[in-house]
């Protein structure tokens, strides 16, 4: 039993946290690691978008563009 569809829904019998299946949207127990309607595995959790991780190329960048610098001026120095 659900006591709202908000994001943090709680049952209404022992007020622990309900989850929701990414999947299939069937309605999952606190302690469940995975659904028990399609059986995907709960504890995954929603898949982060392709794009999410450009923050990591775009810090590395600078960081490959100075090694790659130094070891030029370094080989111009000898």
């Amino acid at each position: 039993m659900m006591l709202d569809h908000s994001e943090e829904a709680r049952c209404a019998h022992c007020g622990l946290q309900i989850h929701q299946c990414a999947n299939c949207r069937g309605i999952a127990g606190p302690f469940d690691r995975y659904c028990g309607f399609c059986g995907f595995e709960m504890v995954q959790g929603e898949k982060r978008p392709l794009w999410w991780r450009l923050w990591f190329l775009a810090a590395l960048l600078p960081v490959a563009l100075g090694l790659a610098y130094g070891i030029a001026q370094a080989q111009v120095h000898r």
